[in-house]
């Protein structure tokens, strides 16, 4: 058994993390170990003290003593900065295994340096460390307005500045990390995202509500914290120049990102009778709302490499799914979704939205495939191999000690040695601090 620090947003906070991710893995790695929930938010809901002990930080002065007591530390990072910067700063902290819930964080970086610590230098130097002079003149034209926050994320995702100093991570999309190109330095891992399936019985119930429903108009749902990449405003077009439109209704739930400028889209096409901006639900809503939806659309472009929980939530459901045919959603069974390809979005949308109201039957055969495929994202199965990793990541953890010891003393001696004998006394430190590796004999750094 494991002593594990667990360190993600929890509910209620406004993050598919804490309600796709956490509430459905927490239980089973709960009930097989020892489970420490550490959080800087001001509320946690009861639901999740129940599971395991509920601990409180400071991000500025955590508890060390406390912590250090886990065998090891569990951190998951995305690109929310509200959620997460207290997260990545004990990460950088103590090492432990990083669940990267999205591979693009060059956003969550600018945010927390620029916007929050009005820091720039810092992450100008983050930028020149991994991507030299490129990634600094990048970062200096992008704090000018010259370049597109989607321009950077795609060129500097600083990925690796995430995992710096980490034994190990985790990812659920090898694909998208081996397209990503910045493959951290640590030992890397992709797992199927966990999700426990409804059982049978809720899931015919379900079907039986979508079904008694009068038709059209059919429901759409889109679901989540919705920045632009979530492709919603091409979805209001799309809808907007099809003349089936009347015959659809548009359920927008979640966080955007400019509430007023999508109001302003809205009305500007005409869509103000078929479109709803519900706003971040309450979990006694979820189930009603997708329950008597008839079709999802989950478009992520560009992708920030994440997989989704809220897909296999609205594979639970039954519910067909327009999907982006990129990063990790490019994986998903051809079968089970209606893909749309970033440069054709509009066009495909369309397309798809008259195949849907033309024959309905097919979509929902989508949805059934879409729910039989969750067997393999088994929340049992990932703790499995999440605490396997551990234990073998945990091996990595005195040489990640001794390589930042290495890099401190070299850092420190640089600066006041004579470069005539600073290389062999470097060689000599570096020998010393290498037999703190076990397994490394004293000479052989």
């Amino acid at each position: 058994m494991l002593k594990i620090n667990w360190f993600s947003p929890l509910p209620p906070a406004r993050s598919g993390i804490a309600h796709n991710y956490a509430m459905q893995l927490l239980p089973a790695l709960a009930r097989r170990h020892e489970v420490v929930l550490w959080t800087d938010q001001d509320q946690v809901s009861p639901q999740v003290q129940r599971m395991a002990r509920v601990a409180r930080y400071d991000p500025a002065a955590p508890p060390w003593r406390e912590i250090n007591n886990g065998t090891i530390s569990i951190y998951h990072l995305g690109n929310q900065p509200d959620l997460h910067c207290g997260i990545w700063q004990v990460s950088m902290c103590q090492p432990g295994i990083v669940v990267l819930h999205d591979l693009r964080l060059h956003d969550f970086f600018f945010t927390f340096w620029v916007q929050y610590r009005k820091d720039r230098a810092s992450y100008l130097a983050a930028l020149e460390r991994w991507y030299g002079g490129d990634g600094r003149r990048a970062g200096e034209a992008f704090c000018r307005g010259g370049i597109s926050a989607d321009s950077m994320a795609q060129k500097f995702p600083l990925t690796r500045e995430a995992m710096c100093g980490a034994l190990g991570g985790i990812t659920h999309s090898s694909r998208a990390l081996a397209e990503l190109k910045e493959t951290p330095a640590c030992p890397i891992i992709a797992l199927n995202h966990p999700y426990a399936a409804a059982g049978e019985s809720r899931y015919r119930q379900w079907l039986t509500v979508r079904r008694a429903a009068p038709h059209p108009p059919y429901r759409l749902v889109v679901f989540g914290y919705l920045s632009r990449n979530r492709r919603l405003e091409a979805v209001l077009e799309a809808l907007a120049g099809i003349p089936e439109r009347e015959q659809i209704r548009l359920d927008v739930c979640g966080q955007l990102w400019d509430k007023g400028h999508i109001r302003t889209q809205i009305e500007r096409l005409g869509l103000s009778s078929l479109v709803k901006l519900l706003g971040f639900l309450p979990e006694s809503l979820v189930e009603q709302e997708l329950s008597t939806a008839d079709l999802a659309i989950n478009l992520r472009y560009p992708s920030m490499g994440e997989a989704s929980g809220s897909q296999l939530q609205f594979w639970d459901y039954g519910l067909p799914t327009l999907v982006t045919r990129t990063g990790w959603y490019a994986s998903l069974p051809e079968d089970a979704t209606a893909f749309v390809r970033p440069e054709h979005e509009v066009e495909d949308i369309q397309s798809h939205l008259r195949a849907f109201i033309a024959d309905p039957g097919v979509f929902r055969a989508m949805g059934e495939r879409g729910r039989q495929s969750l067997e393999n994202n088994d929340p049992e199965k990932y703790v499995d191999a999440m605490t396997q990793f551990a234990a073998m990541a945990l091996l990595r953890a005195p040489l990640v000690t001794a390589l930042t010891l290495a890099g401190r003393v070299g850092n420190d001696l640089s600066a006041w040695l004579h470069p005539a004998a600073s290389a062999y006394l470097l060689d000599r430190a570096s020998q010393e601090i290498a037999t703190i590796w076990p397994g490394k004999p004293r000479g052989h750094p």
